[in-house]
């Protein structure tokens, strides 16, 4: 028994590409031999689901994130944009370190405007679409 992540990526049609975890792990890290051409200059809608496992088998989906990871023109992870949404999410978190009502409201915007731009929420139709590939595929 044990919790092991699953990637998808939801094109622009809401057609879902299962990923490799190691792959997305190095994508995020900025390796650039890791390259999808078919997303380059596009902000691509992905899901994170944490897998409960039994004999290798998943039996229960424990956690979803879901994100938007921005590619540049040859496919690979626009780093300078996502560098941007990780700053704003490190300034978002401040809200509950500050007493400040400027610096308050400073990461109030910087949340929403994380919120926006760096995540999405999923509809039933596309949760049904992620739980079908994970448990029937």
């Amino acid at each position: 028994m044990g919790i092991r992540p699953r990637v998808h990526f939801l094109d622009k049609d809401n057609i879902l590409k299962k990923i490799p975890y190691s792959k997305f792990d190095r994508l995020l890290n900025g390796d650039k031999k890791i390259c999808y051409p078919q997303f380059a200059l596009q902000r691509v809608k992905c899901a994170v689901s944490y897998i409960e496992m039994q004999n290798r088998q998943p039996i229960n989906i424990v956690h979803c994130d879901y994100m938007i990871i921005p590619f540049n023109n040859s496919g690979n992870l626009d780093i300078n944009e996502y560098q941007h949404g990780k700053m704003l999410m490190f300034q978002a978190t401040g809200i509950l370190l500050s007493l400040d009502n400027i610096v308050k409201l400073q990461d109030v915007k910087a949340q929403r405007e994380f919120n926006n731009a760096f995540t999405w929420q999923a509809s039933q139709e596309q949760i049904k679409a992620i739980v079908d590939q994970i448990f029937y595929s």
